[in-house]
């Protein structure tokens, strides 16, 4: 500490510059107090408030999986949180209701190949002559009366869980049975579930959630105070984890509550490091065409109530008034007093104040 305290006083020695205020030091002075430099950051946003928000699904990347027939759920193959693939088992079931179902589908079936030979029957009987055509539009009714009931069994089997394999393999000859699989819908993770294995069902009854995470949306919840400060279109920043998201939906109405208006953002970097239903804090950034430069916290130092930066000069360092936009976790933001291009002191910035306080009291004592 005294070796400070004497390197200090070596550099207090009253210096002007043009009319400004300018602490003299020398390369070997600046290497003994260790003082170390940065360039300002150009930037173009200006960081507004920090609030608490949370990570959430845009509601078009959800997916409502559900029992296709009432039925027991006999198995189930994903837990909670895991990721899924389009198409993936996520349980089985048996119902009832499925095996009338088939049942009314071979049914169809068989009508129908009645159906189809009395028509390729009366097609030649009517070629030679030996029926009449009112005859043949009765058979060709017929027909295609049976084709639209076999149609409606095979939709109605589909949207009830089973593939079109399936149905081919049941219209083919194999046995009826009241299991089937329930598929994921996207290839997602799965939200929330539902089914337990040994339960009872309705049709309809939910199953799973499953959420595709290709988007995510941050919702915050902004004081209404801050509301008339931010725009569609300023960004939303996060420390940790580290993300960055744009504003595309500020609220029209006030939670009565919390006084807080919702504010939703969609996620544009860092995307891998959220999660659905994380809680986190956010920094609001207002999109400003200015001069505007983003400093390390350690160069900003206060005096009067006035805030300043040493930057560097030939000969020395300056110490330059600058207003303050905003402030971030580890940074400032600052639209007047820079100019851009100048080397601004980071460390050291301690010794450098003791030697300006101590030069202006040298000058005002003589």
């Amino acid at each position: 500490m005294r070796r400070f305290v004497v390197l200090a006083l070596f550099i207090l020695p009253p210096a002007a510059a043009a009319g400004r205020a300018l602490i003299v030091m020398d390369s070997e002075q600046i290497s003994h107090l260790d003082v170390q430099l940065t360039q300002p950051q150009a930037v173009s946003n200006i960081p507004l408030t920090q609030a608490p928000g949370r990570v959430v699904l845009p509601p078009a990347q959800e997916f409502a999986v559900t029992s296709r027939q009432p039925g027991m759920i006999s198995k189930v193959h994903v837990p909670l949180g895991v990721k899924v693939q389009q198409g993936e088992v996520l349980a089985e079931m048996d119902s009832i209701a499925l095996v009338d179902l088939q049942r009314a589908l071979i049914d169809a079936q068989s009508v129908f190949k009645v159906a189809e030979a009395k028509l390729h029957r009366d097609d030649t009987l009517l070629r030679e002559g030996v029926i009449s055509k009112v005859r043949w539009q009765e058979t060709h009714s017929n027909f295609e009366r049976s084709e639209a009931t076999l149609r409606a069994a095979e939709q109605t089997l589909l949207v009830s869980g089973l593939t079109n394999g399936d149905i081919q393999r049941l219209k083919a000859g194999a046995q009826i049975s009241g299991a089937y699989r329930v598929l994921s819908p996207a290839t997602g993770v799965v939200l929330e579930r539902f089914a337990i294995v040994g339960q009872r069902v309705d049709a309809l009854a939910p199953l799973f959630k499953i959420g595709r995470l290709d988007e995510l949306w941050l919702e915050v919840d902004l004081p209404q105070e801050r509301l008339k400060e931010v725009r569609l279109g300023d960004g939303v920043m996060l420390e940790s984890p580290r993300a960055k998201a744009r504003i595309i939906e500020i609220s029209a109405n006030v939670n009565p509550q919390s006084q807080t208006a919702l504010v939703r953002a969609r996620v544009e970097e860092g995307q891998g490091q959220l999660l659905p239903g994380m809680h986190i804090n956010v920094q609001l950034m207002h999109r400003s065409s200015d001069r505007i430069f983003r400093i390390p916290l350690s160069a900003l130092f206060s005096h009067e109530g006035r805030q300043y930066v040493f930057v560097r000069r030939e000969g020395g360092f300056e110490p330059v008034e600058v207003s303050v936009a905003g402030q971030e976790a580890y940074s400032v933001v600052l639209h007047e007093g820079l100019e851009g291009g100048e080397f601004i002191v980071v460390q050291g910035v301690a010794a450098l104040k003791a030697a300006w306080l101590g030069q202006a009291a040298a000058g005002h004592s003589d």
